[in-house]
């Protein structure tokens, strides 16, 4: 249970849900906006015909913008939804012709000459088709649907300002939240894959026809990894893989030659964003298309299809074009920030020049029990409803594996704490054995996912502290038996038992255990669940679902906090008892009488649940549990004392 729950969460992360959007009508294509859209400067996709040629713009080495031809192919109508149009465009360059639609381009403007000779822009270089393209055919995002983005907060903001109001469109009853075992976060609306990238879960050919480049689709964005070794980037990449991202490694630094200056952001010029800044460094990179006053608009497909959005954006620096039958990137590097984005959607992102958009300090240190090693990493991580969680998790994955890999064998304790804007804080205090850091990533990822996706309020997080001990020895072990002298009890008795377990290379041992029976115990039979955390969390979603469901933002904070409390290097026993209650949203109602129980369960409210009472016990183990046992006993006013039992 525990390996899915933690697959369950890095699903969730690497896919993505979007519960406010899964439902939302398709996106309108919006009028070109009067005050931006200049006939003289830009060019109607109405206007294209096939033949016509021109040329875009785009920085292939260093700062320097160049010029590549171009040549309309047709324009193909209802891409890639009814609501819109492409331009088919064929570059006859021999460089082109080699390297296929590079990855990198996503945003170079292309300007076509129209009747009377003049060169106006037509709309952004976005999509193309891969892998082993054989000619560097492409498709144009027309301009007139670029300049009706929204480029400043206010504006938005105002698409998506009350998450909760469109939420209570999509059903009658109030808002609510649920977690379940499995680790995802749900709102009672389908959950769907989202992002440009994102493949359909229940459709096995989508991946097939995307690999066999049968199909036009947006350009990937690569995303520059600097100061990672390559075991890492391979870790991390699948995060980011299926949002539409191609992690490239590379190292860190502006990318500028001595007394160069800081580019400007201009049609044609890098288009940087970084995700990750400081000891290690995530910097996604596409291409300015337009710039009008202080506005910018680029990549000419969705960063991620946010809507709304604040990350921060500057220029930067190409080193050179990684040529690749499978797929061509450019790598490239920021040389500053010099604004923020504040709108993401299917045609494009736009923003100002101007302040940056605010980033979350991240601080994490690495201590080595053997003394080998006392690192501490600092980093700034831009603030995304969906890509937060995985800039967290990659850089606990960086920071732990930045100076050298874990041992083979090893006990990762962790600290840490998770603040949010709103003054919630989340703290994780737990072991993880053995693992590659899988387990510490859904943890620290579950609170901001949490945070950002619910229906509530999306809630930013603020700042991210933690420290990470690692032991080189493996302290965990396997429970092979559970032992009670007898099964018959009376109500306010202890029991007391003994767990045998078998610890990571070493010898069989014992734990005493103890566990305090309720002095209102009825008489009749009892289960007595001795296990681990992992089987303790499936039992007490079983036994008490109520507790994982909000409907409120402090609720849902509540929640996240009890379960990253819940200990891992300990034992749990839990007697379950009858069913004989209801919880009318966290407030529990036990010992009903069963007329009472049932009238109440029928009424037809959803925050009416079924209460199934148990009690509980916790026992440090010192070391990571890992099964489980089971008893039946009887509570009688008179017990009898029998022989012992042992259940394995």
């Amino acid at each position: 249970m525990a390996k899915r729950l933690v697959l369950a969460l890095l699903w969730v992360l690497a896919a993505g849900v979007g519960w406010a959007r899964a439902d939302a009508p398709a996106q309108q294509k919006a009028p070109p906006a009067q005050t931006l859209f200049d006939p003289a400067r830009h060019m109607h996709v109405s206007e294209v015909k096939r033949g016509m040629k021109g040329y875009g713009l785009t920085v292939f080495s260093g700062t320097k913008i160049e010029k590549f031809d171009v040549e309309v192919v047709d324009v193909v109508k209802n891409y890639p939804n009814p609501k819109y149009d492409v331009i088919l465009i064929r570059c006859p360059q021999e460089f082109l012709k080699d390297t296929g639609p590079i990855e990198g381009m996503s945003g170079s403007p292309v300007y076509l000459y129209d009747d009377a000779g003049r060169a106006r822009l037509a709309g952004a270089f976005a999509y193309g088709w891969t892998p082993f393209p054989k000619d560097c055919l492409a498709g144009v995002q027309p301009i007139e649907y670029m300049l009706a983005l929204p480029t400043n907060r206010s504006q938005a903001g105002s698409e998506v300002k009350n998450r909760a109001a469109v939420h209570a469109t999509l059903q009658s009853a109030a808002p609510r939240w649920s977690l379940d075992v499995e680790g995802f976060a749900s709102t009672q609306v389908p959950l769907r894959p989202w992002g440009h990238r994102a493949k359909a879960v229940n459709s096995e050919n989508v991946p097939a026809l995307e690999e066999a480049g049968t199909s036009m689709r947006a350009l990937a964005t690569p995303l520059m990894a600097g100061g990672i070794n390559a075991q890492t980037l391979a870790r991390i990449a699948p995060l980011f893989a299926g949002l539409g991202f191609a992690p490239m490694q590379i190292g860190g630094g502006g990318g500028l030659a001595s007394g160069d200056a800081k580019p400007a952001l201009e049609p044609g010029s890098m288009l940087a964003v970084p995700l990750l800044t400081g000891d290690m460094d995530l910097v996604a990179v596409g291409t300015c298309t337009e710039k009008i006053g202080d506005r910018i608009f680029g990549f000419g497909h969705s960063f991620n299809n946010e809507g709304r959005i604040e990350l921060p954006m500057g220029s930067g620096s190409v080193a050179t074009i990684v040529a690749s039958l499978e797929q061509s990137f450019k790598m490239g590097f920021i040389s500053g920030t010099s604004g923020a984005l504040f709108t993401d959607q299917t045609v494009g992102v736009a923003g100002r020049v101007g302040q940056s958009a605010p980033m979350a300090p991240v601080e994490l240190r690495i201590v080595y029990d053997d003394g080998t090693l006392d690192e501490t990493y600092h980093f700034s991580a831009a603030l995304h409803p969906k890509l937060t969680p995985l800039i967290a998790a990659a850089a606990v994955t960086m920071a732990l594996t930045g100076e050298k890999n874990l041992p083979e064998y090893h006990t990762v304790s962790y600290d840490l704490t998770a603040d949010f804007a709103d003054g919630h804080r989340v703290q994780v205090n737990n072991s993880s054995v053995n693992g590659d850091g899988s387990e510490i990533i859904a943890e620290v990822a579950l609170p901001l996912m949490a945070a950002a996706d619910n229906p509530f309020a999306y809630v930013p997080i603020s700042r991210i502290q933690g420290t990470f001990h690692v032991s080189g020895e493996a302290h965990a072990a396997d429970i092979l038996s559970v032992t009670i002298p007898r099964t018959k009890y009376e109500p306010g008795e202890t029991v007391k038992g003994y767990v045998s377990y078998l610890p990571f290379h070493a010898e069989e041992a014992i734990l005493p255990v103890e566990f305090d029976l309720p002095r209102d115990l009825p008489d009749g039979q009892y289960q007595l669940v001795v296990s681990d955390w992992a089987r303790y969390l499936e039992d007490e979603r079983t036994a008490n679902p109520f507790k994982f469901n909000a409907q409120t933002i402090d609720e849902l904070f509540a929640v996240i906090r009890d379960v990253e409390a819940i200990r891992h290097d300990s034992v749990f026993l839990r007697l379950v008892r009858q069913a004989d209650g209801i919880a009318v949203g966290h407030t529990e109602m036990p010992h009903l009488p069963a007329s009472q129980r049932q009238v109440l369960l029928d009424s037809g409210r959803s925050d009416i649940m079924p209460l199934v009472g148990s009690t509980v016990t916790r026992v440090p183990a010192g070391l990571v549990m890992s099964g489980s046992a089971e008893f039946a006993i009887t509570i009688e006013r008179r017990g009898k004392v029998q022989t012992p039992t042992t259940m394995k």
